[in-house]
Order: C-alpha cells, then sequence, then structure tokens
C-alpha cells in the first residue's frame, strides 16, 4: 500500500512538473510586442502612408506578432527570451513550425521596412523628401552604378512592378559597398543569411530594444551643383529635382561597377521604358555595351531598404486596386536617407553579419 501512494506520489509530481514548465513557456513566449516607432503615428507618413494606412500596417504587424506567440507558446523546446530573428533561424530547419516561422519572416521584413522611413521634411524647409541626408559615399556608389539617383529610383521601381505576387523589393550592398536590387517573394527575407543578422540594428526587430540612427552620424550633405566636369557618361542632376541634366554618352564599362535587377525589362528589353519616372536610357549608353553578370555580386549581401510588394499597402493609403505605380512614386519622399547611409557605412566597414547562435 505504501509503494502504491508512492507511484502515485512520484506520478503526480512529474505531471505537476510538466505542467509547470508548459504554463512557464506560455507565459515566457508572449514576448513579441511592437514597440513604438520612431516618428509619431497620428501625423502619418506623407501620401505614402497616411495615418489610416500607417495604423493599417501597424495592425498588420500586431496580428502578426500575436499569431506568431500563439504558435510557439506550445514549443516546449523553445528558447527563453527567443527574439523574432533568432525563431526565423530556429524554425527554418523545422518543416512542422511553417506557419511561426512565416509570421516571424512577415514581422521581421515590415519592422525593417517602417523602421527605414521618416516624415517628410517640413514645409517650411522647402525640401521635398530626404535625399540631402545621402553620405558622399553611398552618393558616389549610386553615380557609379547608376549614373544618378533617377536611375536607381528606376531600377528599383522597375523591380517592384514587374512582381505579379506578394513578396519584396530589397536595395542590398555588400562588403565592397556595390549596390543591386534584389526581390523575394512571400515570408522569404534577406534579413536573416546563414545563421547571421544581416542587419544593421541588431535591436531592430519590433519588440526588442531600440536603436535609432543618430543624426550627428552623417551630416546634411549639401546637393551637388551642375558641372561641365561631370565624369562622361554621367548626367549631373540634384537629388532632390527627379530630372536627368542630360543625355548619357557612351564610356567604358567599368567593370567594378556592380549590380543585380530584379526587373525583366533591364534583362530582355533595355529599348523600352523601365521606370515609372520617365524613359529610361539603355544601359548600355550608361555602363558600357557589356551588361555586368548577376553571379558578379557578392556572396555577402546585406539589406539597406526595401518595400513592400501587397495590395494591403497601397490599398490602404488610397490608391486603390491598380495604384501600386502611383504609391511607389510617393516612396521616395519618406525614405530616411540617414539610416540608409548608416546601414551602407557599417556593412563598408563589416559591422552587419552577427551570429545567431545566442541574442
Amino acid at each position: 500500500m505504501a509503494s502504491c501512494l508512492r507511484l502515485a506520489s512520484s506520478n503526480l509530481s512529474r505531471t505537476s512538473s510538466v505542467l509547470s514548465t508548459l504554463r512557464s513557456n506560455l507565459g515566457r513566449r508572449s514576448l513579441h510586442k511592437r514597440k513604438e516607432l520612431p516618428y509619431p503615428v497620428e501625423g502619418g507618413l506623407g501620401n505614402f502612408l497616411p495615418p489610416p494606412a500607417l495604423n493599417t500596417l501597424l495592425e498588420y504587424q500586431d496580428g502578426l506578432l500575436e499569431r506568431l506567440n500563439q504558435e510557439v507558446r506550445t514549443d516546449t523546446k523553445s528558447e527563453l527570451h527567443s527574439s523574432v530573428t533568432q525563431t526565423v533561424v530556429t524554425y527554418s530547419y523545422q518543416r512542422d513550425r511553417t506557419l511561426a516561422f512565416n509570421y516571424a519572416v512577415l514581422a521581421l521584413n515590415n519592422s525593417f521596412f517602417l523602421e527605414q522611413l521618416a516624415p517628410p521634411p517640413d514645409e517650411e524647409s522647402g525640401l521635398p523628401n530626404h535625399q540631402g541626408y545621402i553620405s558622399e559615399d553611398l552618393f558616389e556608389k549610386i553615380r557609379v552604378h547608376y549614373g544618378d539617383l533617377l536611375r536607381l529610383k528606376s531600377t528599383f521601381s522597375a523591380a517592384a512592378m514587374g512582381m505579379f505576387t506578394n513578396g519584396w523589393v530589397w536595395m542590398v550592398t555588400d562588403n565592397e559597398g556595390n549596390l543591386g536590387v534584389l526581390h523575394t517573394l512571400g515570408p522569404s527575407t534577406l534579413l536573416v543569411r546563414s545563421r547571421n543578422n544581416m542587419n544593421y540594428q541588431h535591436g531592430l526587430v519590433l519588440g526588442e530594444p531600440e536603436l535609432h540612427a543618430n543624426s550627428g552620424d552623417i551630416p546634411i550633405r549639401p546637393l551637388p551643383s551642375y558641372s561641365p566636369n561631370t565624369p562622361p557618361g554621367v548626367t549631373p542632376s540634384l537629388p532632390t529635382s527627379g530630372v536627368s541634366g542630360q543625355s548619357p554618352t557612351r564610356v567604358p564599362f567599368d567593370p567594378h561597377a556592380r549590380a543585380i535587377h530584379a526587373s525583366s525589362v533591364s534583362h530582355f528589353d533595355l529599348g523600352s521604358p523601365a521606370s515609372i519616372h520617365g524613359p529610361e536610357p539603355r544601359e548600355s549608353e550608361v555602363r558600357g555595351s557589356a551588361l555586368p553578370s548577376m553571379m558578379s555580386v557578392g556572396k555577402t549581401i546585406f539589406p539597406l531598404f526595401c518595400v513592400p510588394v501587397y495590395e494591403h499597402a497601397w490599398m490602404s493609403a488610397g490608391f486603390g486596386v491598380w495604384g501600386k505605380e502611383a504609391w511607389l512614386r510617393e516612396f521616395w519622399s519618406v525614405l530616411d536617407w540617414r539610416k540608409v547611409s548608416k546601414a551602407y557605412r557599417v556593412a563598408k566597414e563589416g559591422g552587419l553579419s552577427k551570429p545567431l547562435t545566442k541574442i
């Protein structure tokens, strides 16, 4: 009789221990909550994301994190205080956790997208965007790779317009500072590669400590003026003008200028308009007669900024079902080039790739 009581007591103890562990996991996994944005939500982001549209994306983020929490609460093997980024890495190898992986990836991407934006400058400044904050180093690389800022916008926008499914378009760089445009489809990300965090702000993910770009790190760069000494083949233009200054001329191809394009137009029909900003010059006229291979881009890439290609983004902003093109035009007025320049600088300094084994 005594042995039976001891056995029952032992079983009860083990059951209580399991229940206690489960309760602990259920509680500790309710960690991912949306942090405040570095700009006031009630003001919105200009025409790109008016207050109702910005609130829609924040509601979307809340929903992703809530569903992510629900998925991982029952995972007894989940690590204590695991971040959203770590969740992406952990579940990328587990087929039975595909749904949690998808929620984590979308929350990661959406967070990065919103953090790289800023409200348009005040009307008193007379500036339509934040392009004056582009660092000299980044601006020079844009000039080398694309000719000018207008052509970079054209390439990026063409990539987004060429996508007929949901996904993300990314501006990326590599260790050498080369620039390129890539797209990912559905719940895919470039913020985590080979178990490394490729985000220049390691605490950026919503629900983690916030790290802001210090406005003092990057001074306002004076806008370049027109100069007769502009190198051949490069059109001098003001970053804020949106208009090229002269027609491009032929120059020898620079083997060090590398770029990747997600636009089918740039690959197959170089003579047709590839830009929502206006006619795009032939790539051979800008960079030479030969096109660089996509395989020439560095193996390690770092995101600088991204934009979602999801209908709810432009529809909530009031652009309608077919308003993606008009919506993309407004993107450049709220892109925070200070943060983009900081991400570019950190990538070149080798400070982006951070192992995710313990974060």
